[in-house]
């Protein structure tokens, strides 16, 4: 549980910074959620044909689509210190982060020189199962070798000389290796060498809590800056660019739809779609966000996250540990359910899950005294795909910008929404448009409550209220 805090040592989000589908920074991804817009591209059929056949574990079930972040995956040269060549064979996940981290401290009005360097945290949500570095090293060590023993078993008649020019050969086709490959290639890497690049000399943490690290590294930059670590702390999630294989093992853990879009709480949804892209966070002491006269977004009102507890045999998330860390964060935050106006939702489209997460938030918001005060809710995995790791920082990124802009953002078009929706005594609402946030009662300011469901079992909360003078 993180630690209690006083009033004036609310922690405030000064600086965002994101990258996803056909969203190359926060008002991208504001217009496209206003906008509706699904941000799908077709994978390659051929690939969808095979693995359509189902001949052993490895042809599992290929999405047909995917958010794709394709030429926003990159960095700006000028922005970055390059010391030495970069090799093809690194991993270029580190600048993607780089790019962010500099996006994020911009956007908060801070400069990258005047940083009190020592005063600064890192906390990212990251762990690709494959990235270049290493896949390179594999190429170069492991695959290499197998191969050489596959032309040995079938051409026995080769000899050693042979066999040593074939690897010559084949080796200077692979990207070249250096002595960097193998150890870019470890999660640890990215924020140490981010926070070599940027100057930070703070702490600076990889974090993998599935599709809720995003929220795992804000309570670790929370605990950071109450314990006064650190007086600038940045914390987010990256989903660097997927490929088959991965698909191909996460398709084990969780369901992918045949269809082109992601369809969250409708009665047609048969899964969900993949994602790519990232977002990192500038938080600040709220006393000191004020005496910088910083921009603030959000107050980060409380957190509430329960380990991982699910059926193996179906994949469903148990509603005991969504609602353990639903309730936590209400009870962190000393905040009854009839205070929260809007709920981004974990919402993947997986028919189970939804209906586990809608069940349990209609229990939870049950308690609001009438149908006028019911909650609006939407998930941006509609918009921009289940982006797996950065999942969760992409719904604090739209709860925060929903509460900057006094907006209820609509969730993506559905025809046949979840029938409970329509029901007079439903709690909960599905948002078709986009709507002024209306107050409808000055005691409270505007709160949205996010969610987020890990395929292991993990759940967690946040609560992000708006920042009143």
């Amino acid at each position: 549980m993180p630690l209690t805090k006083p009033p004036q040592d609310d922690i405030v989000i000064t600086g965002i910074s994101c990258r996803f589908a056909e969203s190359q920074n926060p008002t991208a991804l504001w217009r496209n959620v206003l906008e509706r817009n699904t941000l799908f591209s077709e994978l390659d059929p051929e690939e969808n044909l095979r693995s359509s056949r189902k001949t052993n574990l490895f042809d599992r079930p290929y999405p047909t689509h995917c958010a794709q972040l394709k030429e926003l995956y990159a960095c700006n040269p000028s922005d970055q210190y390059f010391p030495r060549k970069i090799s093809p064979g690194e991993n270029q996940d580190v600048f993607f982060a780089v790019q962010l981290a500099i996006d994020a401290l911009r956007d908060s009005n801070t400069s990258i020189s005047s940083l009190p360097t020592d005063r600064v945290s890192l906390r990212l949500g990251y762990a690709p199962p494959f990235n270049t570095a290493s896949v390179t090293w594999l190429q170069h060590t492991l695959f290499l070798d197998q191969t050489l023993n596959l032309i040995r078993n079938f051409f026995p008649a080769t000899d050693n000389v042979q066999i040593e020019d074939i690897r010559r050969q084949l080796a200077a086709s692979l990207p070249e290796a250096s002595p960097y490959s193998f150890v870019s290639a470890l999660g640890c890497a990215l924020t140490a060498w981010t926070a070599h690049l940027l100057g930070f000399a703070g702490p600076a943490f990889v974090i993998d809590a599935g599709t809720v690290s995003g929220l795992q590294t804000i309570q670790g930059a929370i605990d950071d800056l109450l314990l006064h670590r650190s007086d600038i702390a940045l914390a987010g999630a990256l989903q660097p660019p997927l490929n088959k294989s991965i698909l191909q093992g996460i398709a084990g853990a969780i369901t992918f739809s045949r269809n082109s879009t992601l369809r969250s709480f409708s009665r047609e949804s048969d899964g969900t779609l993949p994602g790519e892209g990232g977002a990192i966070l500038v938080l600040k002491r709220r006393k000191d966000a004020i005496r910088q006269n910083d921009r603030i977004y959000a107050v980060i009102r409380s957190t509430g996250i329960a380990a991982a507890s699910i059926d193996q045999h179906q994949r469903v998330p148990t509603p005991e540990r969504l609602t353990r860390a639903v309730t936590r964060a209400l009870h962190t935050g000393e905040l009854t359910p009839d205070t929260i106006q809007l709920i981004e939702a974990h919402g993947s489209g997986i028919p189970h899950s939804d209906q586990t997460e809608l069940n349990v938030l209609q229990d939870i918001f049950s308690e609001r005294s009438s149908a006028r005060q019911r909650v609006g809710i939407g998930s941006v995995k509609g918009n921009i795909g289940h982006t797996l790791w950065a999942s969760n920082s992409a719904s604090i990124v739209k709860a925060a910008l929903a509460i900057y802009h006094k907006v209820l953002p609509p969730n993506v078009r559905i025809d046949k929404p979840y029938l409970a929706f329509n029901s007079t005594h439903s709690s909960i609402y599905l948002l078709k448009e986009a709507r002024p946030w209306i107050r409808e009662s000055y005691r409270f300011p505007r709160r949205a409550c996010i969610t987020a469901i890990d395929f292991t079992g993990t759940c967690a909360a946040a609560v992000l209220e708006e920042y009143e003078e």
